[in-house]
């Protein structure tokens, strides 16, 4: 019988880094630490699911950047939404599907465990906040007269809060196509457009899972437009550019070692922060290699209260469109894109066909806006430094992470190899 497909958009912005040159021995340690209190969590309480969002992160961002190659450009990506896109479909696999992606993504093979854990985290990131739009949702489209279980439809709705809905995709794919990216524009704030690609949808389609997180905040302090002015930027390859740098003196958590450097620019309702790590060299290949989550946790961990930092960082907006499905087939997500097993979605079989993630992020003056979407087929404390003011000056490519700080968990994360932004030359 052949294979149905099951597809996964996903709309997404964040940025992740890892480590391959640490001690194997190391790195075992770290991950079967992240193993137990995720795959293996018996309990709501016991299941840390920031560590196995940012453990995912820093996975799928040394997929998506190969220096190696020489090929050097900007990355942004949404772990949380990956994740949460990929919960869904988590909900519905089983056997060795259900081993792979527990594996890939650190989903505790106990599902209640998880979708209650989703439920609440979710709960949070959609509270309202007068300060900043934050907001994640996702959504189940389904063929018309396909037979998907009731429990399944049930947890969807329950516990990941998604919209369910009947579509003609063999009849209508175009109309089919535009009810799906239409949705993903509204929830984005029209910032994600054109998600599900023209085409993809076909005859042999009958599901489409998306998820959507948009952010738009303004920063604490805000940089003065009048202090933006150009400045030269240094790429890893070629020659210097000239860009729009922004540039303030305030008190920031701010910390370095020997070397990165690590600030922390806070969103106006204090709940969520960008945190901009910048190698002190310009190698951010070699830096990006060997950075670890443990390096990122204990850089952030370090930092303390500086009366004044002199902070230059650029302007940039960019977007970004990117198929998953061969980077998650090499993390180890292989029978779901072959001999899958989704029994616990419909008695029909189904098999994913793709993944796709799309992002956008504009980080300005007064703050940042960023969303993301996926489709399968984010008081001055005691100055602890010296009297002398730290300088924190981005001219050269550096990683960035947006993470709400209620939950720890990184929402969007990125690197900016060149700036981008309508002005620039």
């Amino acid at each position: 019988m052949t294979k149905i497909k099951i597809i996964f958009l996903i709309s997404i912005l964040t940025l992740l880094f890892t480590g391959c040159l640490e001690d194997a021995a190391v790195v075992k340690e770290k991950k079967d630490a992240v193993e137990e209190n995720s795959i293996n969590a018996d309990s709501v309480e016991d299941y840390d699911i920031a560590a196995a969002n940012n453990a995912f992160a820093f996975d799928m961002y040394s997929q998506l950047t190969q220096p190696e190659t020489g090929d050097y450009e900007n990355i942004f990506f949404s772990p949380h939404s990956i994740s949460a896109a990929m919960a869904v479909c988590y909900e519905g696999a089983e056997n060795t599907t259900k081993e792979q992606i527990s594996n890939v993504f650190h989903f505790p093979s106990n599902k209640t465990v998880l979708k209650v854990r989703l439920e609440r985290i979710n709960d949070k990131i959609n509270s309202e906040n007068k300060d900043y739009e934050l907001e994640t949702a996702n959504a189940l489209w389904v063929q018309e007269g396909y037979p998907i279980k009731d429990d399944y439809i049930f947890n969807v709705k329950k516990y990941y809060d998604g919209e369910v809905t009947n579509l003609d995709f063999v009849r209508k794919p175009d109309n089919s196509r535009n009810t799906i990216n239409e949705w993903v524009e509204n929830k984005t704030s029209d910032k994600i457009k054109d998600l599900v690609p023209i085409s993809m949808i076909t005859p042999d389609t009958r599901v489409i899972i998306t998820n959507a997180i948009y952010f738009n905040g303004k920063w604490v302090y805000e940089f003065d437009k009048e202090l933006t002015d150009k400045k030269p930027f240094y790429p890893s390859k070629g020659e210097e550019v000239s860009v729009d740098m922004m540039y303030m003196s305030k008190s920031f958590n701010y910390g370095e070692n020997l070397k990165a450097k690590i600030i922390e620019l806070p969103y106006k309702g204090n709940n969520l922060s960008m945190y901009i790590v910048l190698p002190k060299s310009n190698s951010i290949g070699k830096f990006e290699t060997e950075f670890t989550l443990n390096d990122y946790s204990e850089l952030k961990n370090d930092m303390e209260s500086v009366e004044e930092v002199k902070v230059s960082i650029p302007k940039f907006k960019f977007e970004t469109k990117t198929e998953l499905s061969d980077s998650l087939i090499e993390m180890g997500v292989e029978d779901a894109f072959g001999q899958a097993d989704f029994s616990g979605i419909s008695d029909s079989p189904l098999a994913i066909s793709r993944v796709i993630h799309q992002t956008f992020i504009d980080v300005k003056e007064e703050g940042t806006e960023a969303a993301a979407a996926t489709m399968v087929e984010m008081d001055k404390g005691m100055d602890s430094w010296d009297s002398e003011p730290k300088e924190f000056k981005a001219d050269h490519p550096f990683m960035f992470f947006i993470e709400d700080r209620r939950t720890n968990c990184i929402l969007f994360m990125g690197k900016v190899e060149c700036p981008e932004y309508e002005g620039n030359a």
